[in-house]
């Protein structure tokens, strides 16, 4: 019996332990140890929630024109965009996420589409996020 596996767009904030779902998988080739979707629906829907997050987050990043992005740019607005988005749908602020399908399902729902999500209240929290902090 075979598994099939999916991008995740959000799989190393999974590994890392800051952020949880019920479909991700950890998986390995040879040594290397990645992330991957176990549901083909919910890794399109957090696909296209990611690119959204990133075609409106030029300007705070200040990364107009770039076509790649530092691991450190992608983490803030994966890490950023979806505690924004936690912080919007729940009324409460948290620095992790239980279910990211869980969320991005309710932010589909809120919203109908991902085109509809008031990015200009999260780009603030994205351009302040800070993946680790300074002792």
């Amino acid at each position: 019996m075979s598994i099939n596996h999916y991008t995740c767009p959000f799989s190393h904030l999974i590994l890392s332990g800051r952020c949880g779902c019920q479909f991700g998988a950890k998986d390995c080739i040879a040594e290397k140890e990645f992330g991957a979707c176990l549901n083909e629906k919910s890794s399109l829907n957090c696909q296209s929630l990611y690119h959204h997050l990133r075609a409106n987050s030029d300007f705070v990043l200040k990364s107009h024109h770039q076509s790649s992005l530092s691991v450190g740019q992608q983490s803030k607005i994966k890490m950023g965009g979806l505690l924004a988005l936690q912080e919007i749908i729940n009324h409460s602020p948290a620095d992790a996420i239980d279910n990211i399908v869980e969320l991005v399902n309710t932010v589909k729902t809120k919203y109908g589409t991902f085109e509809k999500i008031p990015f200009s209240q999260l780009m603030p929290k994205i351009a302040k996020f800070k993946f680790r902090t300074r002792s």
